[in-house]
């Protein structure tokens, strides 16, 4: 087997169709430049409807891949992927959110770069933010991800590898299984202790759409957030890198799972759940609500501008419109180039 991907599923029904839809896509591409693909589905607690849609799946690519289906009583997110890395075959291995979009051509290319030697290859990719206007029509933000070139130091303060990262099996043995822990940073924790003993590479093809939607377990506000990235940052000795965080949810965590028997000093402590740390985190939530709102106008003067646009495109006029000059022709409706290869929801 060449690639394995592992997809970790609890009550995603809601994104088990599309989800289908991009592997079977992408398993005919990577198939058809001969390579084998592999997926591992845990499901978490399945329902009988997740169930009967990972069977089809699994019938529908049976020409294409190997899809197989792990049903387990429900499990953090990393214990999953450890699990599916046990279960997997391929000598390339990574993650596909079932919220997500992966693109064969990105999957194609960190597989040779693995094969010529790389440890570990992370990718470009888009972040993407779905809005209603005013509540009426739905419209998307897309972001380029911010990929730099590999710096140990860098990629071990800041969980630059991405979503969409692949690696080989010797390494996940040598740095060891993700923390199953962890609820929302494992994928950074693991991704620090491989920068400290190998370079990853880097590969210029878009990888897929990262989509954060509001039920992501990253990317939402959620306190544990701030915690879990500064108990990383505490295992390194990383002082300047500590972040405001709520201060019982900070000592709870620290000293119920997240220490692994280390001391911090009295500074530390004091900083992170001392008497002064809860106005310290309050005026943090406060400084980041205004850049939040501050990006959100930005977003919605955009998203405004683009309302007749997207009227236009979801009504089949632009064709109609363009031809009298009204609109800009029609090809400003494709996808952008580096998108083409996946299917529309």
């Amino acid at each position: 087997m060449d690639i394995s991907l592992i997809t970790s599923v609890y009550r995603a029904a809601t994104h088990l169709g599309s989800y289908a839809g991009y592997v079977v896509d992408v398993a005919t591409r990577i198939r058809a430049v001969g390579l084998a693909l592999e997926i591992i589905i845990v499901a978490n607690d399945a329902t009988p409807p997740e169930r009967a849609t990972l069977e089809q799946l699994a019938a529908a690519t049976a020409q294409d891949a190997t899809v197989r289906a792990l049903y387990v009583p429900r499990e953090t997110i990393y214990a999953s992927w450890n699990r599916g890395i046990r279960a997997a075959t391929g000598t390339t291995l990574g993650f596909w959110n079932v919220d997500d979009q992966r693109s064969a051509a990105a999957l194609v290319e960190g597989h040779r770069l693995i094969q010529d030697g790389c440890r570990l290859v992370y990718f470009p990719f888009l972040e993407v933010q779905p809005r209603q206007v005013l509540g009426l029509w739905p419209v998307e933000r897309e972001f380029p991800s911010r990929t730099p070139p590999f710096d140990r130091r860098d990629f071990s303060e800041h969980m630059y590898v991405g979503p969409f990262f692949l690696f080989v099996r010797d390494l996940y043995q040598q740095v060891g299984p993700f923390d199953e822990d962890f609820r929302i940073a494992g994928d950074f924790e693991w991704a620090v202790r491989a920068a400290a003993v190998t370079d990853f590479c880097h590969a210029p093809v878009l990888a897929g759409r990262f989509v954060l939607h509001g039920g992501n377990l990253s990317g939402t506000q959620n306190p544990l957030q701030q915690v879990e990235d500064n108990i990383i940052h505490l295992r390194r000795e990383a002082w300047r890198c500590l972040l405001p965080a709520q201060p019982d949810l900070m000592r709870d965590c620290w000293f119920s799972w997240g220490s692994q028997g280390q001391s911090l000093s009295p500074e530390i402590e004091a900083q992170l759940w001392g008497p002064d740390a809860a106005a310290r985190y309050a005026a943090w939530l406060r400084e980041q609500q205004v850049q939040r709102r501050r990006r959100w106008r930005v977003q919605l003067a955009e998203m405004l501008r683009s309302a007749p646009r997207w009227v236009i495109n979801r009504a089949g006029l632009r064709t109609y419109l363009a031809r009298w000059g009204v609109v800009k022709s029609v090809a400003m409706t494709a996808q952008p180039k580096q998108l083409r290869e996946w299917p529309d929801d």
